[in-house]
């Protein structure tokens, strides 16, 4: 949903802005699976970036199989770094409050 929404969203859609823009969605996603995996947070990211786009996105939806092999890279590796980034934001965070 959120590569149709980025895409629909620029007047001439290229792969950086698309990529940008899913970006900041899967910052969101990410802060939501920190929040709630206490655990494993990055390898659960992995596991949702894959089954949801290659499991469901291309092979049984088909909602993704048009689009460039570069964006659909780009999409499963997006929740996994955003995942990353917003674990090490919180601990810096939490480093500093104590």
């Amino acid at each position: 949903m959120a590569v149709i929404m980025s895409i629909d969203g620029q007047s001439e859609p290229t792969l950086w802005q698309t990529l940008l823009y899913t970006f900041f969605y899967n910052a969101l996603i990410g802060h939501l699976v920190t929040k709630y995996e206490k655990l494993w947070p990055f390898l659960a990211s992995i596991v949702i970036s894959l089954f949801g786009i290659v499991g469901f996105g291309v092979f049984f939806g088909d909602k993704l199989a048009g689009y460039s092999n570069e964006l659909l890279i780009g999409l499963v590796l997006s929740l996994p770094f955003a995942t990353f980034l917003v674990k090490e934001l919180k601990s810096r965070h939490q480093e500093q409050q104590s």
